[in-house]
């Protein structure tokens, strides 16, 4: 099989060709129903793939899809990983846990985000109280998530978002608009006013998978920020954290990037599933990561963000747009060119590799 074949072209084929490679693996396989059905009316699953040794006290967990959109290419490295594979000789010591399409409503709908408009990526935060306040995205919400895309709205959104960039630089600007927000459920990277389900399941794997490990390594799987097909671990942790250094160990310095050294193409994110891991497991080593890879411009990635939400929130889904708004939303988190796939699989088996080979050695 080539590698680009790997990587499907929608959400029941990917689904479908991951459990049919954990199944030749001898995975032994979990599927959640999640509670949103697709607007076509069909199921949509999480599914999970355990391998090795059940009491293993080392765990590797590979997550595709939390950011729906970004499935596809996660869904692809998952089902190219098994088919090659590269879990097939495991240390005792050693289990695997996939996570296959966490966020399936957003996978299946070619959304970034899930049925209640909530990044998964900023939903793990204590929900008793209420979240964390970003003044500047408050500043710029208009024009993060404005209600309309006529000619004139969307110039006066770029002069709102340019005048603020003169103002206060670049890292700020994406800081304002990436950072996480919870006063603006129609926008953008909005992290929620509860526990979705997809944070309460990937809860309930932790506990059933991982609470008896004395270390863990998670690697989530992530498109659309950086230079076109180059992957880097992103940590969110200072330079002199013990899990920077975990990382440097097993991916080398140049490879990992800090959000808070501010050396990422990510900036600092609040409510990640990194620092929940972190949380979960007090008891245990953990060095949990994102690996991103990248795909086109910043500002296009943006764009085709801000078009799918005023298409999700205030759109036509039936209109001639709806389609090329979808389509650009996907190749800027799945370019359509297998060369990519390719350097993608590539530094994906590599990453994952290394990771069981620091346990081995």
């Amino acid at each position: 099989m080539q590698t680009a074949q790997y990587f499907p072209p929608d959400y029941s084929s990917a689904r479908q060709s991951f459990l049919a490679a954990a199944h030749a693996c001898g995975a032994e396989i979990e599927s959640f129903i999640a509670p949103a059905l697709s607007t076509k009316g069909e199921e949509l699953f999480t599914d999970v793939a355990a391998l090795g040794q059940t009491d293993a006290v080392n765990a590797l967990v590979v997550i595709s899809g939390t950011h729906g959109v970004e499935g596809f290419t996660g869904s692809g490295i998952q089902t190219g990983l098994l088919c090659e594979g590269v879990f097939r000789h495991l240390c005792p010591d050693v289990k695997v846990i996939i996570i296959h399409a966490l966020n399936p409503y957003g996978f299946a709908e070619k959304r970034r985000f899930n049925e209640d408009n909530v990044d998964l990526n900023r939903n793990f935060i204590d929900h008793t109280s209420p979240g964390p306040v970003n003044y500047d995205y408050d500043q710029l919400a208009t024009a993060i998530a404005p209600r309309s895309l006529s000619r004139v709205s969307l110039l006066s959104a770029q002069l709102k978002t340019l005048w603020y960039r003169l103002c206060h630089g670049r890292s700020r600007l994406q800081h304002a608009v990436t950072h996480g927000q919870y006063s603006h459920p129609q926008g953008l990277f909005y992290g929620g006013r509860f526990e979705v389900w997809s944070n309460q399941l990937l809860r309930s794997l932790t506990e059933k998978h991982l609470t008896s490990c004395s270390r863990v390594t998670v690697v989530d799987l992530h498109t659309g920020l950086g230079s076109y097909g180059k992957g880097e671990v992103v940590v969110a942790a200072a330079e002199d954290d013990p899990v920077f250094g975990r990382s440097v160990s097993i991916w080398g310095v140049e490879r990992v990037k800090s959000t808070l050294a501010g050396a990422s193409v990510s900036s600092r994110l609040v409510g990640t599933i990194s620092q929940a891991f972190v949380d979960m497991l007090p008891t245990s080593a953990v060095t949990s990561v994102g690996l991103e890879f990248g795909t086109l411009p910043t500002m296009t990635v943006f764009n085709a963000l801000r078009a799918e939400n005023w298409l999700y929130h205030h759109g036509d889904q039936g209109s001639r747009h709806a389609d090329e708004i979808k389509e650009a939303l996907l190749r800027a988190f799945y370019p359509d060119d297998d060369v990519w796939k390719e350097r993608v699989m590539e530094q994906s088996r590599d990453v994952v590799e290394r990771a069981l080979r620091a346990w081995a050695e």
